[in-house]
């Protein structure tokens, strides 16, 4: 099991990196899949306080959420991590923003195997 591995993603109009620690209980595969193809350099878009391209992130209610205190992704979504950073600069990202999901250096020597 991977534990404590962490990714960073970077985006290009933001100076302050995202963090996520990544969790393999709820989606081994994907994260194995996710750290493989690391780096990973994509456009991301906005969806209410959804960020979602090769990774979603969630950080408060989507337009489909029945209340402020619940998240409710569209479509079913696969648990890879959570954010750990202390900034709250996910409300600064605007849509089609480019962002590079990368490991971090402690990440960098992870054996993936087959999956």
């Amino acid at each position: 099991m991977i534990k404590n591995k962490k990714i960073s993603l970077r985006f290009n109009d933001i100076k302050k990196p995202i963090h996520v620690e990544l969790d393999t209980s709820h989606s081994p595969r994907t994260v194995k899949a996710l750290l493989h193809n690391l780096p990973i350099e994509v456009k991301i878009y906005r969806w209410g306080d959804e960020l979602y391209s090769a990774i979603c992130l969630f950080f408060g209610p989507t337009p489909i959420s029945k209340s402020p205190d619940k998240i409710l992704p569209y479509s079913p979504v696969n648990i890879v991590g959570k954010i750990i950073s202390e900034d709250d600069i996910l409300d600064e990202i605007k849509d089609e923003t480019t962002v590079v999901i990368e490991a971090e250096q402690d990440s960098q020597n992870i054996h993936i195997g087959k999956y």
